[in-house]
């Protein structure tokens, strides 16, 4: 569980638009054909961490009539269990891919009956696993706390490591044949960009903490109080200072996924303000114009969990994790995409504590 952004942070620890890149933001190949049914249809998956290392990760999902059908992978799957403290997913046609921090790391499921295809050895990686980003159908990116790896997929295989070096943040977008990815402080916050089909270093950007999402044909990262404009083709970037004291949220007691999330109309960036280490407000940077302006305001003494910001690509709409209280009770914020009006709140918890990572609109 990661540690939360209060000032108890220190005592805790701490649901796809992914981390590192949307499947919308990711270059995928030609995609296999859709299956011609899946066994859940029309609503939205949410994907939790789990209890402090106590409950392992799960899946719940919510249907279209608006009520929640819990724990997925389990039920679907009796004997199998998904590892402790779950970091994100992302997704293919077919196939549904859930990062844990801890073994088995990686694992593969089918949409059409929610089964457990594939799955890393136990104790295969020797540091948390982070993020992973999808080159095609058949080959991704697995970050970690030591360095990032290639994989195989379906079934999924661990392949070498590319990069090594606990500087790796996490954050990992696939775009343009190119693969980017965040480092820490130890390594001054820069941007690595590797080839995405020899996994040779290309070279290194600005320093960012947080990333990315494609906006107005750039790909986005932030660093504090700048965005970060790449342009895919040149491999050039350039910063852009935000006025007025603004910041950018990330999670720097754990690792969360990354919440900058492009619009619906692909021309605006939504990001979360940073106040006291806490991601709070939401705001809109309008490529067209250079300008930052907040969008939805926090409810009083909240601050959002996990991603917390999640932008379905079919309609436009936020959805935003919202807690009072490090995450035990958890609200679900739909908010209008184009307006910032409040449309529903959905509530995330009943005699569980599920710890959201990250919303998937598929």
């Amino acid at each position: 569980m990661k540690k939360f952004l209060f000032a108890s942070a220190l005592a805790l620890v701490t649901a796809l638009a992914f981390v590192g890149c949307s499947k919308d933001d990711e270059d995928k190949g030609t995609p296999s054909p859709a299956p011609s049914q899946d066994k859940y249809t029309g609503g939205f998956y949410v994907v939790n961490e789990g209890s402090f290392g106590h409950t392992p990760t799960s899946i719940n999902y919510y249907t279209p009539d608006g009520g929640w059908t819990l724990n997925l992978f389990q039920t679907n799957n009796p004997d199998e269990t998904l590892g402790n403290t779950g970091s994100m997913a992302v997704y293919s046609d077919d196939f549904l891919y859930v990062v844990t921090k801890e073994t088995p790391y990686l694992t593969e499921i089918g949409f059409d009956d929610f089964l457990k295809r594939s799955s890393l050895p136990e104790g295969e990686l020797s540091s948390q696993a982070r993020a992973l980003a999808l080159i095609d159908d058949s080959h991704g990116v697995l970050t970690t706390g030591a360095g990032a790896y290639s994989v195989t997929l379906n079934p999924v295989k661990l392949g070498s490591a590319f990069y090594e070096g606990r500087d790796l943040w996490g954050d990992v977008c696939v775009k343009n044949g190119y693969i980017f990815m965040t480092t820490t402080a130890n390594a001054e916050h820069k941007i690595k960009v590797y080839n995405a089909q020899t996994l040779e270093s290309v070279k290194e950007l600005s320093a960012a903490t947080t990333g990315f999402a494609e906006v107005g044909g750039y790909l986005w990262a932030a660093n504090g109080n700048k965005l970060v404009k790449i342009d895919m083709s040149t491999l050039t970037d350039e910063e852009l200072t935000l006025s007025d004291g603004l910041s950018v949220y990330y999670n720097k007691w754990a690792y969360t996924p990354s919440a900058l999330s492009v619009s619906k109309e692909g021309n605006a960036l939504f990001f979360l303000s940073d106040v006291g280490g806490s991601g709070t407000d939401v705001y809109k940077y309008s490529v067209a114009t250079n300008t930052a302006e907040k969008f939805f305001a926090a409810p009083e003494t909240y601050s959002v969990y996990g991603k917390g910001l999640n932008v379905d690509p079919k309609t436009g709409d936020l959805y935003l994790f919202y807690t009072s209280d490090w995450g035990a009770n958890i609200t679900i914020y739909v908010v209008d995409g184009k307006t910032g009006e409040q449309k529903n709140t959905i509530a995330y918890t009943d005699t569980s504590y599920w710890y959201p990572s990250m919303v998937i609109f598929r």
